[in-house]
């Protein structure tokens, strides 16, 4: 599934206007992202096994696991990327 430029751009927009860095990361690469390795299965840990009633309750429940994060977290997470590669 392709998805729209203009909603790319709605993206990039909005995570412009929410002070968010984008990390460059090649289209279609076959290396894998630090959200595939890093992201992803913490996040599925902090949230394995639980039941949610509603969409909100993902929602928060999404938000306090990455807010859990502790910033030098992730950014070793890069640093590890990078040595690797």
């Amino acid at each position: 599934m392709s998805h729209s430029p203009h909603a790319a751009l709605r993206i990039r927009q909005f995570f412009t206007s929410e002070g968010m860095t984008l990390v460059p990361h090649p289209p279609y690469s076959p290396d894998l992202a630090p959200a595939d390795f890093f992201l992803f299965p913490r996040m599925k840990r902090d949230l394995k096994g639980r039941r949610f009633d509603t969409v909100e309750d993902v929602i928060a429940a999404s938000t306090r696991a990455l807010n859990s994060i502790q910033v030098e977290e992730f950014q070793r997470c890069f640093e590890q990327e990078t040595e690797i590669g």
